[in-house]
């Protein structure tokens, strides 16, 4: 009788410990994607278990509007009988959007285990650009005006930052929106950089560069022809020569360069007709321009150069008087 309780004990002790190892008892768990999650393209399905004894094969049935698809695998347990792994799950960019199910289910001879069943969402496109502003490449300076337009019906987030740090008011939800970048805090001049990424709620991302140049310095406009010092024949037409010089290499517009001629009283006489404007090296663009005689033509005028670059910023005004002989 001894001997038989002492069975009966020994017996209670080894499946108590095989419990409290996890021999006997059979668990299967999804730990990624959970319950409405979001999903893009690709996502990972990670899950483990305990209680198995031999290999076990894991599969998952994605049910779509359009259908379903499997994909399995398998995995061997450790000598605890614990096991673990992954599947991964693609999305076609055209593949349905909207509402899908997962089944995932895990099976080894004689044994199964409890399904995990998951409503998920599918979100397989990145949200879409539909404005901008600044322009790329272009000259900027002071307040700049940063501008993004949106399309995307499932929108978790965005963020700017310029020249990869933060600026004010620089995240948000909305896909229409819009914020003030003071380029005034730089402490030099030249090329910076706005970056947008924005995410919908399944991670696709969209990321956007729009290179710009801080340009705070105003141009430097030259008349070189006519000057003070050379009179100019009467009846005669006048080619007229205007440089004007920037810090950046085409940061002056073409028409941003205006010369016209006055009367000594200030009388405006006309607009000097622009013939060519040409980069003549050393970031300065060269303004060449017909002046046609008529009758009627001041013996004296002056003429007017005015410029202003790319960033707005306006050079100081030139002025030449010219007398005509004859």
């Amino acid at each position: 009788m001894v001997t038989v309780n002492y069975l009966r004990l020994l017996l209670v002790l080894s499946c108590t410990l095989l419990a409290s190892l996890g021999f006997g008892q059979t668990t299967f768990n999804v730990t990624t994607p959970t319950n409405g999650d979001w999903l893009n393209g690709n996502k990972t399905l990670s899950f483990n278990g305990k209680g198995a004894s031999v290999e076990v094969t894991v599969s998952a049935t994605v049910t779509s509007p359009s259908g379903s698809s499997s994909v399995s695998t398998r995995v061997n347990p450790t000598v605890a009988g614990e096991f673990n792994g992954s599947l991964n799950l693609t999305f076609a960019a055209n593949a349905p959007q909207g509402d899908y199910t997962i089944q995932v289910t895990a099976t080894e001879p004689g044994k199964t285990y409890a399904p995990v069943n998951l409503a998920v969402k599918v979100d397989t496109k990145l949200p879409k650009l539909l404005d901008y502003r600044p322009a790329q490449n272009s000259f900027v300076k002071g307040t700049v005006p940063i501008r993004f337009k949106l399309l995307e019906d499932n929108m978790k987030d965005w963020r700017i930052t310029v020249g990869g740090s933060d600026i004010p008011n620089n995240t948000g939800t909305a896909t229409d929106f819009s914020l003030d970048w003071n380029s005034g805090t730089l402490d030099t001049d030249g090329p910076q950089n706005i970056a947008m990424t924005a995410k919908d709620r399944a991670d696709n991302a969209l990321n956007f560069s729009i290179p710009v140049t801080v340009d705070r310095r105003a141009p430097i406009a030259t008349i070189q022809f006519p000057n003070a010092s050379t009179p100019i024949r009467s009846r005669a037409d006048v080619t007229v020569i205007v440089d004007v010089l920037d810090q950046f290499a085409n940061a002056v517009a073409i028409t941003g360069v205006d010369v016209i001629i006055q009367k000594t009283d200030g009388t405006f006489v006309t607009r000097v007709a622009r013939q060519s404007f040409t980069e003549i090296g050393n970031n300065t663009w060269r303004f060449t321009g017909k002046l046609r005689w008529r009758s009627g033509f001041p013996s004296s005028y002056k003429v007017i150069a005015t410029a202003l670059d790319k960033a707005g910023n306006v050079a100081v005004r030139q002025e030449v008087l010219v007398r005509v002989n004859g």
